[in-house]
C-alpha cells in the first residue's frame, strides 16, 4: 500500500513540477512512466527532468525506490517477533521462542497457540 501511494504522489509531484516546462511530460501516464523507471533504477533516458528543481525530484524519486526495497527486504528476512510484554522491564517485542527477556533476562511464558 506504502508503495501505491508514493508511485501516485509521487507522479502527482512530476506531472505538477514538470507539466508545461517540459516536453517529455505531455501528461501523467508520462510522469507515471517517468516515476516507475525512477523508482525501479532502471531510468531508460527517454524522460528526463529539466532544471534544478527537476534534478532533486528525480534525486528523490530514487532515493524513495532504494529505500522501499531495502524496507521491503528487510521485512521479508527479518525473523517474526510476537508482541509480549516483559513483566519487569516491559520490552513488548520478543522472538516467538524465546525463553528469557534479552533486556532484562526475566522468564517469559510465551502463550504458544500450538500448545496442549
Amino acid at each position: 500500500m506504502n508503495l501505491a501511494v508514493f508511485v501516485f504522489v509521487m507522479t502527482g509531484i512530476v506531472f505538477a513540477t514538470q507539466h508545461g516546462r517540459n516536453p517529455a511530460i505531455g501528461n501523467y501516464v508520462d510522469a507515471l512512466y517517468f516515476t516507475v523507471t525512477s523508482l525501479t533504477t532502471t531510468g531508460y533516458g527517454d524522460v528526463t527532468l529539466h532544471g534544478t528543481g527537476g534534478r532533486l525530484v528525480s534525486v528523490v524519486v530514487m532515493n524513495c525506490g532504494v529505500t522501499l526495497f531495502l524496507r521491503l527486504a528487510q521485512v521479508l528476512f527479518r525473523p517474526y517477533k510476537v508482541r509480549f510484554p516483559c513483566p519487569t522491564c516491559g520490552l513488548q517485542r520478543h522472538e516467538t521462542d524465546a525463553v528469557h527477556c534479552k533486556a532484562c533476562g526475566t522468564g517469559l511464558n510465551i502463550p504458544d497457540e500450538g500448545a496442549y
